[in-house]
């Protein structure tokens, strides 16, 4: 995920007249004259801070994991934080769908994501740990079809250290549940990992 800009780089200085430049590597006070195409450059712009949007189609609307008492759970399509890149997520009684990954049944992720708890509230996923292989999954779409997902594994990773197969969008349509887990930090008022389950289509 991109989420770096691209920035150039200027300085100023003395020593130089009438509007030239001293020009690095021919020593102190060598002046040049600028070339008649400055007047044309322009700066780069900054680079994207979102992925682009893939091909439209059928969104996830709602979400059901019977192993987890997960019915017809509503997903709205989220982006990323505007400080810092991080997957925006829903109140605590929604999913998220990562609008820049994958839709069903596209090639890579299709990323769900939800809050384990938030204020004292159990959040939608507050079992995602609990899942287990074989369990099955079903996301509703906005064209009143849907699709089933079989989990295949979960596993658990510092928040720094998510793998690729994350976010990837290339490969084998799969699903990615994605909540908070590990230790509680209070200060920070932050979990410490991310639990993941991996699911592939039924």
């Amino acid at each position: 995920m991109l989420v770096a800009a691209l920035v150039a780089g200027c300085g100023t200085g003395g020593g130089a007249r009438d509007g030239a430049a001293v020009k690095p590597g021919r020593g102190a006070g060598t002046i040049v004259t600028p070339s008649p195409l400055a007047g044309a450059v322009r700066p780069l712009p900054s680079a994207p801070v979102t992925p682009d949007v893939p091909v439209a189609g059928p969104e996830p609307a709602a979400l059901t994991v019977e192993a987890l008492g997960v019915s017809g759970v509503a997903v709205r399509p989220v982006g990323v934080e505007r400080d810092g890149g991080a997957m925006e997520i829903p109140p605590v009684d929604e999913v998220g769908w990562y609008r820049f990954g994958a839709r069903p049944g596209d090639p890579g992720s299709t990323v769900l994501a939800a809050h384990v708890a938030y204020d004292g509230v159990d959040g939608v996923f507050r079992r995602l740990a609990d899942l287990g292989a074989g369990d099955g999954v079903t996301v509703a779409l906005s064209d009143g079809s849907s699709a089933a997902y079989v989990v295949t594994e979960i596993a658990q990773y510092p928040k720094s250290e998510l793998p690729a197969a994350v976010w990837t969008r290339e490969g084998d349509p799969q699903l990615v549940l994605v909540t908070c887990g590990g230790e509680f930090d209070t200060a920070a008022r932050s979990y410490a990992d991310n639990v993941v389950a991996f699911a592939r289509p039924a």
